[in-house]
């Protein structure tokens, strides 16, 4: 087309391109049936063009193509109603748009408005927004949800081909220690290494996520023996005995796993979580640091630690005010001090015997107080 016939397009429908720049900012294209007469900025932003005058006296077709019905507008029924689109950029790319024709003039000088909806960055939006809801926001693992989601998936997968899963549920130890000497900035660097970590210790069929706090998953798919999954747990202790640098300091950790497999273990996902869970407890309370497989056995001694713990959450619940104090102590770490205010000793003393301290502890001859809160340090741990 020639420059002058051009700028007699351009002319025609920039009054009216203009106004609706000024009160939309999203890619509109203003055409006759067959020519782009006027672009905003916001579509030259898209088609990639240096300026107004790459597009303007372009064949419509050239700029964007409809998936049907030509420039046909729907007839108006007050909705402004999109359409699948291709939109041709002017390095040749072409990428999926919607878009919506809207008459803008009547009579000779007919033109028509194309409003224009980027849906690739529509759906990378909504991509972005399931990411989110399916996904720890630290460390990108999946979370809890998608975690069941995954694991409901792989049991109906395993049913089929007479399969087995494994779950291993990891529990960092004395994790607060770390928040409590180096800073929540240190915490999360510690959990955001461990994911990376546990992403490398595992296949890509598998799957990791971060269940809650400082609680991680794993999803073992398509193996024969739940036995496999020491292998696995064997790698995860190697991985994470390497000290985690932060802020030039080497931070240490170690982990207890617990480990149940479908359909051994358990018939459904739910119950595989819980008794993942309770090996991982067994394991927390027995012997930190490591991994152990659930047995049935497992249940009684957790059983048996909730209700003690249930125990002596009503016995503290009911402690005098003096009691309350000597608690709040005890649970700073100051034993001796403790132990001297409930012996009626001072704590000179009670260092200097502290021998007889012990013995009288294993005699189980000190106060109900002291040897209270210590079970329940042991069972805490």
């Amino acid at each position: 087309m020639e420059p002058l016939a051009k700028q007699d397009l351009w002319s025609k429908a920039e009054p009216y391109g203009h106004a609706m720049a000024m009160v939309c900012d999203q890619p509109i294209l203003v055409c006759t049936s067959s020519y782009v007469t006027y672009v905003n900025d916001s579509a030259i932003d898209l088609v990639g063009a240096d300026d107004l005058n790459n597009v303007v006296g372009k064949s419509v077709n050239d700029v964007i193509t409809m998936a049907s019905g030509g420039l046909d507008p729907e007839p108006h029924n007050g909705l402004v109603n999109y359409r699948a689109a291709v939109l041709h950029r002017c390095d040749g790319e072409e990428i999926p748009v919607s878009a919506a024709l809207i008459p803008c003039l009547q009579g000779p000088d007919r033109l028509l408005q194309i409003l224009i909806r980027d849906t690739d960055e529509q759906r990378k939006l909504e991509s972005h927004v399931r990411f989110v809801m399916r996904h720890d926001t630290l460390t990108e693992l999946s979370n809890r949800a998608e975690f069941r989601d995954r694991l409901r998936g792989a049991a109906a997968r395993a049913q089929r081909n007479s399969r087995q899963i494994a779950v291993m549920l990891i529990n960092i130890d004395n994790f607060k220690n770390i928040n409590i000497e180096h800073g929540v900035d240190a915490g999360d660097a510690v959990l955001q290494e461990v994911a990376v970590r546990l992403l490398a210790s595992v296949r890509a069929a598998d799957s990791v996520a971060r269940i809650a706090g400082d609680e991680f998953g794993l999803l073992l798919e398509a193996i024969d023996q739940r036995e496999q999954a020491a292998v696995v747990a064997q790698r995860v202790n190697a991985a994470l005995a390497v000290p985690i640098e932060f802020a030039g300091l080497q931070l240490r950790i170690t982990v207890s796993i617990g480990i149940a497999a479908y359909p051994v273990d358990a018939l459904d996902t739910d119950q595989l979580l819980r008794m993942a869970d309770v090996a991982m407890y067994a394991a927390k309370t027995t012997n930190p640091g490591m991994f152990r497989f659930y047995f049935p056995d497992m249940e009684a001694a957790t059983q048996r630690d909730e209700l003690r713990r249930d125990q002596i959450k009503r016995r503290i619940d009911s402690l005098t005010e003096r009691e309350r104090e000597v608690m709040g102590v005890l649970m700073e770490g100051n034993s001796n001090k403790a132990m001297a205010h409930l012996l009626g000793a001072s704590p000179r003393t009670i260092e200097n015997h502290r021998a007889k301290v012990m013995e009288k502890m294993r005699a189980d001859s000190l106060p109900d107080l002291v040897r209270m809160v210590l079970e329940l340090g042991a069972l805490a741990k």
